[in-house]
């Protein structure tokens, strides 16, 4: 089945190091490069950004959460944009969303009832398209910062190459 391209990407390592063991190798070697590309750790959790000289309205973070797994760990890592630029555009997404239901719902209310329904089936039409637009804006994005992403995809495979327990996973 097709399935449309994901607002966000990820992608996944298997290591044969613990979770600690993960992070501390994943900090060291990206702290070498902090310039370049700014990194935070909190615990398992790292985040890793364009330098801001560099940096776009597109460009990605790269989150990453390590997790145990059996007698190694799991590198989860997705691809998203600013988080006040995340959080502001599912905020617009979701209210565009319910606004273009509830449009359609009192549409077709209307109709049952016999009244004149072209307002809020306008509407709730013009809200829905507009979230299909911000689909298609956040994939002309993606394409934007495809550079970035692989750059910092690329730091992250090339600091955990020695610790991976399997070759990367198709993306």
């Amino acid at each position: 089945m097709l399935q449309p391209p994901p607002v966000r990407p990820t992608f996944e390592l298997s290591l044969t190091a613990s979770v600690d063991g993960t992070v501390q190798q994943l900090q060291a070697a990206l702290e070498r490069d902090a310039a370049h590309h700014p990194v935070e750790v909190l615990g398992q959790h790292v985040v890793l950004t364009i330098a801001p000289d560099a940096r776009h309205f597109w460009s990605p973070w790269l989150t990453m959460e390590t997790v145990a797994a059996g007698t190694g760990s799991v590198l989860h890592a997705r691809f998203s944009p600013k988080p006040a630029i995340w959080t502001g555009f599912m905020l617009s997404y979701i209210s565009l969303i319910t606004a273009g239901c509830f449009g359609l719902m009192f549409a077709a209310s209307f109709l049952v009832i016999g009244r004149s329904a072209w307002l809020s089936l306008v509407l709730g039409c013009a809200c829905l398209a507009l979230a299909l637009g911000m689909y298609a804006a956040a994939q002309v994005g993606q394409r934007l910062a495809h550079a970035q992403m692989a750059e910092l995809r690329d730091l992250v495979h090339d600091a955990l190459a020695d610790l991976r327990a399997e070759p990367p996973a198709a993306e």
